[in-house]
C-alpha cells in the first residue's frame, strides 16, 4: 500500500492544493462582495454561477481530456482557473465575477476529472478503496483548510486573490514532474437522462437536495458570519469547522447506512439537518461557542450525497455506474445552482438566519419524502454495497469508487470481461 501511495503522491498533493485554492476562492468572493455592499441576492446569484460551470463541465471537460490527454488537459484547466482567480482582483463587478465563477466551476470540474480518472486507471482494484479514502480525506482537509487562508491578508485587497492564483499555479508542479505513467484516454459516454433517473430516482432527489443545501452554505455561510458580527478570522473557523466535521460524520453515518435501509438513513439525516438548522437559527446568536458547536453538528449535511450515491449503486448494474454517477453529479449541480438563489431570497426577507430556515425546509422535505418511500423503494440490507465517504467532485469519482466495481473497471467505463 505504501508503494501505491508513493506512486500517486503527485496527484494527492495536487488534490490538496487545488481544494485549498477552491475553498479559499469561494469564501473570499462571498466576503469580498458583502464588504463591498452588494445585496445578498446579488451575491447568491454570482455564487450560483460557479455551480452552473460545474454542470457545463460535466458535458465539456470529458471531451477535452479525451482529445488532448490527461496532463495537457490538467495544464489547460489549471492555467484557466489560475487566470480566472487573478482576474477577480482586477475589477469588482457582479456581472464580471459571475462570468468568472462559471469559468472557475468548469475548470475545477475538469481538474477533478483528470485526477480521478488518472487514479481509476492506474490503481490496482485491491487498493482502490483505501486510496479513495485518502483522496476524500485530502479533499475535505483542503477545502476546510482553504477557509483559514482568509486570514492571509486583507480580504478586500488584491494580494489575497494573488494567493489563490499561486495555489492553482503551484498545483501544476507535482503533475508536471510526476514519473507516473500517463493514463489511457477514456471514452466519452452518451447520457439518456430520463433513463438514468428511472434507474435511481430517489438517489437523484437526494443529490438534488444535497446540492441545494451544500451550495447555499458554501456560498452564503461567510455572509451570515459577517452579518451577525463575526470578524473574518472567526468566519474562517466557522466555515472550516463545518467542513471538517462533515468528514468526521462520514464514518458513523456510513456504518449505519451499511446496516440499515439507505432510505431510512437518508430520512434520519434529513430530519437531523432540519433539527440542527432550526437550532442554529434559534440559538446561534447566543454565543460563538454555541454557534461553533451547532455548526459542527450541521456537518452532517455532507453525508447526504454519499448516502444517495450508495443507494444508487445498490440497485443498478455495473455497466450503468459511470453514467449514473455523472447523472448524480448533474442533479447535485442543478440543485446547487438554485440553492444560493433561493437561500439569498429567503435571507433578504428574514435576515441572515434565513439561511438555516432554507436548509431546515430542504432537510425536512428530504427526510419526509425518504420516510414515506422507504418501504415502497426498499431493498434488502444484505444486498447493499459498502459505504464510502464520497465527495461531490466529478463523474469519474463513481468509477474510482470500489463499490461500483469489485473486479475492476476499464478506462472506457465498461466492465472488464
Amino acid at each position: 500500500m505504501i508503494e501505491t501511495i508513493k506512486s500517486f503522491i503527485a496527484l494527492l498533493i495536487a488534490t490538496t492544493i487545488v481544494t485549498s485554492g477552491g475553498g479559499l476562492l469561494s469564501s473570499l468572493i462571498s466576503i469580498n462582495m458583502s464588504l463591498n455592499g452588494y445585496s445578498t441576492r446579488i451575491i447568491g446569484s454570482v455564487m450560483a454561477c460557479n455551480y452552473l460551470g460545474i454542470v457545463l463541465g460535466i458535458f465539456f471537460c470529458q471531451g477535452i481530456v479525451y482529445h488532448v490527454g490527461h496532463i495537457r488537459a490538467f495544464a489547460v484547466f489549471a492555467g484557466a482557473v489560475t487566470a480566472i482567480s487573478l482576474l477577480h482582483g482586477l475589477y469588482v463587478s457582479p456581472w464580471f465575477w459571475a462570468i468568472l465563477r462559471i469559468g472557475s466551476g468548469l475548470s475545477l470540474t475538469g481538474i477533478y476529472m483528470v485526477i480521478e480518472s488518472w487514479l481509476n486507471d492506474k490503481v490496482e482494484p485491491v487498493f482502490r478503496g483505501r486510496l479513495l479514502s485518502i483522496y476524500m480525506i485530502l479533499v475535505y482537509f483542503g477545502t476546510g483548510g482553504g477557509q483559514l487562508l482568509l486570514n492571509f491578508n486583507d480580504v478586500q485587497g488584491k494580494s489575497i486573490f494573488m494567493l489563490t492564483g499561486i495555489l492553482f499555479a503551484v498545483c501544476l508542479i507535482p503533475i508536471s514532474i510526476t514519473r507516473a505513467a500517463n493514463p489511457q484516454q477514456f471514452r466519452v459516454p452518451r447520457y439518456n437522462l430520463i433513463k438514468l433517473f428511472q434507474l435511481a430516482p430517489f438517489s437523484m432527489v437526494g443529490s438534488f437536495a444535497a446540492g441545494l443545501i451544500n451550495s447555499s452554505f458554501y456560498s452564503l455561510g461567510p455572509i451570515l458570519g459577517l452579518e451577525i458580527g463575526l470578524p473574518v478570522y472567526q468566519v474562517s473557523w466557522f466555515m472550516s469547522i463545518t467542513v471538517w466535521s462533515g468528514l468526521l460524520f462520514q464514518w458513523p453515518v456510513g456504518l449505519l447506512s451499511d446496516r440499515l435501509n439507505r432510505l431510512t438513513v437518508l430520512s434520519a439525516i434529513g430530519f437531523l439537518t432540519m433539527l440542527v438548522s432550526i437550532s442554529i437559527a434559534m440559538f446561534g446568536a447566543s454565543g460563538l461557542g454555541i454557534l461553533l458547536f451547532l455548526t459542527a453538528c450541521f456537518g452532517v449535511v455532507f453525508t447526504i450525497y454519499p448516502v444517495a450515491m450508495a443507494r444508487a449503486q445498490d440497485n443498478i448494474k455495473k455497466e450503468d455506474i459511470f453514467p449514473v454517477s455523472a447523472a448524480l453529479i448533474l442533479f447535485f449541480g442543478l440543485g446547487a445552482c438554485f440553492g444560493p438563489l433561493i437561500a439569498s431570497t429567503v435571507i433578504s426577507k428574514t435576515g441572515p438566519w434565513g439561511l438555516y430556515h432554507f436548509t431546515a425546509v430542504c432537510g425536512g422535505v428530504l427526510g419526509g419524502t425518504a420516510f414515506i418511500y422507504r418501504k415502497k423503494l426498499s431493498g434488502r440490507v444484505e444486498d447493499q454495497v459498502p459505504f464510502f465517504p464520497m465527495h461531490r467532485t466529478s463523474p469519474m469519482v463513481g468509477v474510482l469508487d470500489p463499490r461500483s466495481n469489485p473486479e475492476g473497471y476499464s478506462h472506457d467505463g465498461k466492465t472488464k470481461e
